[in-house]
């Protein structure tokens, strides 16, 4: 009888699981509902022709620069704009050498944008479609910007020339959006603005120390989880294992019923459930191999 080729299987396994997944994707943010910024009244200062390679530090950008904690999907939050659908957080540094490098990417994998690696990056998305990221750059340099202008005494610095409304604010994190999403992000860094609190019940329950992956999601007309809001992570374990956390707040009747009958079973799948519920959120913990676990997390979708 002929095997399956493990790469081919893999590559099924991780197509389900980026299926299922909701972070963001650079394209997807810069070039999905952000216009042109060629109708911008401000004028922009533009450094001429400057060669693709060139990277300018963070040191020799004028004006204040982003200070803030940047170690979970909490820490992300708390930068992002009331109103968020959906976030991600991903550590690409634990991502390197996992089968999930080949969905999230590895620290390189933004380095044509930045000239420069990645190593954390945050995502959140908006009902009507925009978002905007944050991203954890240690070299504390960027590839030479189109242009810049002032808002609150940050840079903001120009990403195209003059072709898309993509626009970074420098520092620890580094804040890449439209212009008025990054205006946002730094309204509230300066206290004029408030930061999203709409899932607090679950990420006060949740702990994401020594996870690769965090993400949180509210029920919407477009989507389909199964309970109000939903926060997942993913770790991988000392003995080389993974584990899947689940947090469901308010969880559909008949997805619980699921859950305990899929955790009846499951030690035939050769997977390991933990089940406990506090309130009216159902905590689900799932640990098994990287192949076992996807799959789990397939038929838990269906």
């Amino acid at each position: 009888m002929k095997q399956k080729d493990p790469a081919k299987k893999n590559q099924k396994y991780l197509a389900v699981f980026l299926a299922l997944t909701m972070l963001l994707s650079v394209g997807a943010l810069l070039f999905s509902g952000n216009n042109s910024n060629k109708d911008k009244s401000d004028n922009v200062s533009s450094p001429g022709n400057v060669e693709g390679n060139d990277t300018i530090a963070f040191s020799q950008i004028p004006g204040r620069q982003v200070h803030h904690e940047f170690n979970s999907i909490a820490d992300g939050l708390n930068l992002s704009p009331q109103g968020v659908v959906s976030a991600s957080y991903v550590d690409l540094q634990k991502t390197k050498g996992t089968p999930f490098e080949q969905v999230f990417g590895n620290e390189t994998m933004m380095y044509s944008l930045y000239g420069a690696d990645v190593t954390k990056r945050y995502g959140a998305r908006y009902a009507d479609g925009n978002g905007f990221e944050l991203h954890q750059i240690p070299e504390q340099k960027i590839l030479m910007p189109w242009g810049a202008v002032e808002y609150n005494n940050y840079s903001l610095l120009a990403r195209t020339n003059n072709t898309y409304d993509i626009w970074n604010v420098v520092g620890s994190p580094v804040i890449l959006g439209s212009r008025q999403s990054v205006q946002d992000v730094i309204d509230i860094l300066e206290g004029n603005a408030t930061a999203s609190t709409e899932y607090n019940n679950l990420v006060n329950q949740a702990s994401p120390e020594g996870s690769l992956y965090q993400e949180l999601a509210m029920k919407t007309d477009n989507s389909t989880i199964p309970a109000d809001q939903l926060y997942t992570d993913l770790r991988k374990l000392d003995d080389g294992s993974y584990r899947q956390t689940s947090l469901y707040l308010n969880p559909e009747s008949n997805f619980t019923q699921k859950i305990n009958a899929m955790q009846a079973n499951s030690t035939e799948r050769g997977v390991t459930y933990n089940v406990t519920t506090s309130g009216n959120i159902t905590k689900v913990m799932i640990t098994s191999d990287f192949g076992s676990l996807l799959n789990e997390t397939q038929m838990l979708s269906q």
